[in-house]
């Protein structure tokens, strides 16, 4: 079994049955191009790969970890990759990226520098023209194998695509390295210097050669302490989305409930009701990384690392508290555990609408799926609140 293993993988682009009980398997140290026309099936491979295509037949393997199956199971490990969209939100740092990407703490400034990035170690990605954006994708995919003395995977669909004449000489530079330290790596490229790189080129429709290929050499980077990522919460505080999103509509609320009502003569599931409102509507507003992570499609590079989404619950959490709080305030009943049953409702409910969200996130048009017509039955476990915290 090779480090990356595609085997029998059936797939389908809308009707079109791109792959067909097709395989594949990339060694230790071997480097594999992929090469075709446009739509030939070279990023459908890549994203298959990497675990973000459904398969009507065959499964997905990393490292002796399954990443997918026809069967719908999922799996994760630690590998690289770089898709044909950058997958970077335009408010995180060029530097701060590469090290979570890493999952590592190191001096990326070297290893900027010699990608000509090394003056916007500081700067936020969308400030970069296009070229420079596309070596910060590329660095996020080249990083694991980088720091890594174990063999890992890396997948690049068209990495070198936008780079000029230099980054493309260092990328095959860096592809050979990293191949002599023992790492496999699945390209698929339309240029002849990334194509020539390779030790195995498969040519669309299936057509494969080998080719001979200059040795490299492979020095890890020396990395400090593992990196706890806490993106979206890094992300909220540096653009506020929180507050702008949630916060707005939770005040909006309160302000249109104050002025429709007095909430001095409010009682009963009235009163409780008023304290809730304010929370449920910031919270209906679903997770605020959520928009951040439409950004050129990373949510899809990150739901290759875990599970769970980048997200701000924590601070998410504070804002519903601070919101009922101050709905207690209004009506002049502070009640520890009306607040407390507030924050915890918002964020209850921002969960729910981010699933919802995030169910959709992979489809070609996920604003034109019905499922958001469910929203309405989160108002459910409201008045139940409301009537437990009444009773």
């Amino acid at each position: 079994m090779g480090v990356i293993d595609l085997s029998d993988v059936t797939v389908l682009r809308g009707r079109t049955r791109v792959l067909d009980k097709w395989s594949i398997s990339i060694d230790s140290g071997e480097v594999v191009c992929l090469s075709g026309e446009n739509g030939c099936g070279k990023s459908t491979v890549i994203e298959t790969a990497a675990g973000l295509i459904p398969l009507e037949n065959g499964s997905s393997t990393i490292s002796g970890q399954l990443i997918r199956d026809s069967e719908g199971r999922r799996g994760r490990t630690n590998f690289g990759l770089c898709l044909q969209e950058d997958c970077v939100m335009g408010d995180e740092l060029v530097g701060e990226r590469i090290q979570d990407a890493a999952g590592f703490n190191f001096d990326v400034a070297p290893l900027l520098k010699l990608w000509g990035l090394d003056h916007r170690i500081h700067d936020r990605i969308a400030m970069l023209s296009g070229g420079q954006r596309r070596k910060v994708a590329l660095l996020s995919g080249l990083i694991p194998a980088m720091i890594s003395s174990e063999p890992v995977a890396v997948l690049l669909d068209e990495a070198d695509s936008g780079l000029d004449d230099e980054s493309k000489n260092e990328l095959v530079k860096t592809i050979r390295n990293l191949a002599a330290g023992g790492h496999a790596i699945l390209m698929a490229s339309h240029d002849s210097k990334i194509i020539n790189s390779a030790d195995r080129i498969v040519k669309f429709p299936f057509e494969e050669k080998k080719n001979s290929t200059l040795e490299g050499k492979f020095e890890r980077l020396v990395t400090t302490s593992e990196r706890t990522t806490l993106i979206g919460h890094r992300l909220n505080l540096r653009t506020l989305c929180g507050l702008a999103n949630n916060g707005i509509a939770g005040l909006l609320t309160l302000g249109a409930l104050i002025a429709l009502f007095n909430p001095l003569n409010l009682e009963g599931k009235e009163e409780m009701g008023f304290i809730m409102a304010p929370a449920l509507a910031a919270g209906l507003c679903g997770n605020p990384i959520n928009k951040l992570l439409m950004e050129n499609r990373s949510h899809a590079w990150w739901s290759t690392k875990s599970k769970i989404l980048p997200n701000s619950i924590f601070h998410s959490f504070i804002l519903y508290l601070l919101l009922t709080f101050a709905a207690s305030v209004v009506t002049n009943n502070l009640d520890g555990i009306a607040i407390l049953a507030g924050g915890l409702l918002g964020v209850i409910t921002e969960a729910c609408i981010a699933l919802i969200t995030q169910s959709t996130l992979k489809l070609s048009r996920p604003n034109a799926v019905m499922i958001r017509l469910l929203t309405p039955v989160l108002i459910l476990p409201w008045a139940l609140v409301v009537d437990t915290l009444t009773t």
